[in-house]
């Protein structure tokens, strides 16, 4: 019941800043990530041999650290949601939790943005305008795919999606259920633009940084770590607001909708943590 079912584990899309993150969560994608991310970073630029090299190196090397650190975090917190769930739910315990579980990306972030940045000096002046323009072309698209949908639109299908989201892990929804899931939809705050804002304006930061042919080796790899890491520094105070409200509105629901399963969606709910917890125990073990 909680958003961790296709778990991040860990990706490399070298975006601009040459970002780590993979959505996987099956142990073939996770365990065959260096064979992979070629096709994802063929999205944003082709590289030389000598920086896939590079690559492949700071992917590996990261993934060995991914695999003995992050994921017995990402196990742990979901044995303790499980904690959380199957005992009368608290706000603050909650929230504390998901939040927990929500900032383990930031940690690849810290982890592998020198290497990263590294590897982005070493990009040609030519392959720097490619990178720049191939992600500006995918937000460009995003926008474009916002637009094409009304307020109402966007708020009926995030509502399908949230139903079919809580029906893998309930099973049949009862009225109630579904009229809480819903209540809760229609005051969720729709931030897109906001998160096209900050995209937008991290991609700007990024392209200052690349396309600067006064920057020192040192002040390079300084500035393009800065905007790996610091995602929170280009988000606006709205959309930090809006993201507060939003994750406060999720944790009531399920509050709100502990109350109301029955002992067959509780089975199901703890199943589905079980089926988390094993295939995590199974990429610590490959």
């Amino acid at each position: 019941m909680f958003k961790i079912k296709n778990i991040k584990v860990s990706r490399v899309a070298i975006a601009l800043s040459l970002l780590f993150l993979c959505s996987c969560s099956a142990s073939f994608t996770y365990n065959n990530l260096t064979w992979l991310s070629s096709f994802w970073v063929d999205d944003y630029i082709d590289l030389n041999k000598q920086q896939n090299q590079q690559l492949k190196s700071i992917i590996n090397t990261t993934q060995q650290w991914h695999r003995t650190t992050q994921l017995p975090a990402y196990k742990q917190d979901i044995l303790n949601l499980k904690g959380l769930f199957n005992q009368q739910l608290d706000y603050q315990k909650l929230k504390s939790q998901v939040v927990l579980a929500r900032a383990h990306f930031q940690n690849i972030l810290e982890h592998a943005h020198i290497p990263l940045a590294q590897l982005g000096l070493t990009l040609s002046y030519a392959q720097r305008e490619e990178l720049i323009a191939n992600i500006q072309t995918q937000i460009n698209e995003e926008y474009e795919e916002f637009n094409e949908l009304t307020a109402q639109e966007r708020k009926s299908e995030r509502l399908e999606r949230q139903l079919d989201y809580y029906k893998q892990w309930l099973g049949k929804l009862t009225p109630v259920q579904t009229q809480l899931i819903t209540q809760a939809n229609n005051a969720h705050y729709d931030s897109s633009l906001l998160w096209h804002q900050y995209k937008q304006t991290r991609l700007n930061a990024a392209q200052q940084v690349l396309l600067n042919k006064a920057l020192s080796e040192a002040e390079f790899v300084k500035q393009l770590s800065y905007v790996i890491t610091q995602r929170e520094a280009y988000m606006s105070e709205e959309l930090l607001a809006s993201n507060d409200a939003n994750l406060a509105l999720y944790v009531n629901l399920l509050i709100e909708l502990n109350t109301t399963l029955s002992e067959q969606q509780r089975e199901s709910v703890n199943n589905e943590f079980d089926e988390l917890i094993n295939t995590l125990t199974d990429l610590i073990e490959d």
